[in-house]
């Protein structure tokens, strides 16, 4: 078996936070209806390992990007990390808030073993009142702001697919997606 190429990370690590992200937004929906705490955690859970991923992800994109053939991939490709960067900072956004404002009992939980979260959490609640308070207004931005996250992932997603497999970007010049994509670009020119 040939050694995996700089520009086959990518795609192998960007399919485990699209899965975990996905997950996240489905548990916080059926723990909406169906009241259940430990599926909010197991969101919570998913929701940051999938953030973590998209750093991954897009650490290992600007790392193959040198590696494009700009050529093939047109505005594809800034398009493309256009809309990863939106994703990036959409759900890490949404897990900071999370954690801070949703979960405040993550915090209480750490003051034991890291004293300066005990002064964290009280100048967090002190300086945004709104902090530790849910409503069904918030909740309702939080999850809208949560499905806006899953369009910017699902469009990053297609705009990365369609650079692979109907432009040809990254794969080995003799292979079938790679002829496809050439054959495909000339009939749309």
């Amino acid at each position: 078996m040939p050694p995996i190429r700089l520009v086959e990370f990518h795609p192998i690590i960007v399919h485990f936070p699209i899965a975990l992200l996905i997950v996240a937004v489905l548990l916080d929906f059926i723990a909406l209806f169906l009241r259940r705490a430990h599926l909010v955690e197991a969101a919570t859970w998913c929701l940051g390992f999938g953030a973590a991923g998209l750093l991954a992800a897009e650490l290992s994109g600007n790392l193959v990007e040198d590696h494009v053939n700009r050529a093939l991939a047109g505005n594809l490709l800034e398009m493309h990390k256009t809309f990863a960067l939106i994703t990036v900072f959409t759900f890490i956004t949404l897990f900071v808030l999370r954690i801070i404002w949703l979960s405040p009992h993550i915090l209480s939980a750490l003051r034991p073993s890291i004293p300066a979260t005990a002064r964290l959490e009280h100048s967090l609640l002190t300086m945004l009142p709104i902090l530790g308070k849910t409503s069904p207004l918030l909740i309702s931005l939080y999850l809208l702001a949560s499905l806006a996250g899953l369009v910017f992932l699902s469009i990053t997603g297609f705009l990365g697919g369609s650079m692979v497999y109907d432009h040809g970007v990254g794969m080995p010049s003799g292979s079938i997606p790679f002829v496809l994509g050439r054959l495909l670009l000339c009939v749309r020119i």
